[in-house]
């Protein structure tokens, strides 16, 4: 990927507080550069809007705990239905 290349993806992530036992799910658009030395841009944008990375640091909206657990998208709304609704 040349300097002025950009690549957008989107991932989404599902997470849960361990300090309130909050849950929430959040789409991101994923830019991913080349900087001017050759090395990997990564910027995460909610909104398109700048937000800090979700995998290194991330903090609860609810409670702004910082004991917050990553998971695979769609493990909340799993959870959410419950056993016997004909989730995976």
């Amino acid at each position: 990927m040349a300097e002025s290349e950009r690549a957008t993806t989107r991932e989404s992530y599902a997470f849960a507080c361990l300090s309130c036992g909050y849950s929430w799910e959040q789409r991101f658009e994923v830019e991913l550069r080349t900087g001017p030395e050759g090395e990997r841009l990564v910027r995460y944008l909610v909104g398109g809007r700048p937000v800090p990375s979700p995998l290194t640091h991330p903090s609860c909206p609810n409670c702004g705990g910082h004991r917050v657990r990553v998971l695979p998208a769609g493990t909340v709304d799993a959870v959410r239905r419950g056993p016997g609704s004909g989730a995976p």
